[in-house]
């Protein structure tokens, strides 16, 4: 059995561990393991475990060789997402499947619970949510920096001058409820600039509706609206963080928007520096390309506005 299998056996006591252990920080990702496998015997493996222990699967996606994700979620995701005004940003937990290494290895990694729960201000640390996928497919540990306070985690930003959680990309009001999701799946079903749908979730007892955007652009064309594109500037370190994808946007009444960059990237890249081979500063023109092209995707109007790092 490979490495993966092995290492669920101790996963309940490994995180009861890391839970009572009531760490001060915190890290965006959850490493379940490293499998020494085929590829495709993990993604089944890792897929049947989730149905098995109660996670429904929305969407799936590859964003480039070696990458597959996938979008869960759960009544329990979807109840906490209720909580807060934003809280449908933190109801889809992303797995993935990545070769690594020089496909020497398979990683096993989502992201951690606690962390998006604190993060994405949904008042829960998603606790139980952690310990659940901690038993379905394994916890080694979390990683992705040095890890940020919880307590500062609400009002997280990467630096001075920057956007926080609540600082959002303002990408159409289309009057109704009803009008926004039609002109969103409407540009989604479209493609249109290599931008779809990879799920959709709605919050229930809201007008509240997110889609994980597949964002596949001609790199020739538009590099920044290439989710691998993006990635090999951002993560680049022994452990991939490719939970980072898929991107979202929001369906909230009858407004449409998403996280800023600023935020989004940031915020599970806290360790990512201003500027060098990779980091942000490679990424210079990327907000403004997402506000713009995300703009004309969901049906709004208008140009946006210049941003950048």
């Amino acid at each position: 059995m490979y490495a993966l299998a092995k290492r669920v056996l101790t996963a309940g006591l490994l995180l009861c561990f890391s839970l009572g252990a009531g760490a001060a920080s915190l890290k965006p990702f959850s490493l379940a393991g490293i499998a020494e496998s085929e590829m495709s015997r993990v993604v089944d493996d890792v897929e049947k475990r989730l149905k098995r222990d109660g996670f429904e699967i929305i969407g799936t996606y590859q964003p480039y060789e070696g990458a597959h994700i996938f979008a869960v979620t759960s009544e329990a995701l979807k109840q906490a997402a209720t909580q807060s005004d934003y809280g449908g940003f933190g109801a889809v937990i992303k797995v993935s499947v990545t070769r690594a290494n020089d496909g020497k290895q398979v990683q096993v990694s989502y992201n951690n619970p606690e962390y998006i729960g604190l993060a994405y201000n949904m008042n829960t640390r998603l606790e139980e949510t952690k310990r659940r996928l901690g038993e379905a497919i394994g916890f080694e540990k979390d990683f992705g920096g040095d890890g940020i306070d919880e307590d500062k985690l609400p009002e997280y930003n990467y630096t001075f001058g920057l956007e926080d959680f609540y600082g959002h990309l303002e990408l159409a009001d289309h009057g109704s409820h009803d009008k926004a999701i039609r002109e969103v799946e409407k540009g989604l079903a479209n493609n249109d600039f290599g931008i779809g749908r990879v799920y959709k979730i709605e919050i229930p007892g809201k007008q509240q509706v997110v889609y994980g955007l597949s964002l596949q652009a001609d790199v020739d064309e538009e590099k920044f609206l290439n989710d691998e594109f993006v990635m090999n500037v951002i993560d680049h370190q022994e452990l991939r963080r490719t939970p980072h994808l898929p991107y979202e946007i929001m369906v909230n009444g009858s407004d449409v928007f998403a996280l800023h960059p600023h935020f989004r990237l940031a915020v599970q890249f806290p360790d990512l520096r201003m500027f060098g081979e990779h980091s942000f500063g490679k990424l210079m023109d990327l907000p403004y390309v997402y506000e713009e092209f995300f703009i004309q995707a969901v049906g709004g109007q208008g140009l946006a506005a210049d941003d950048d790092w």
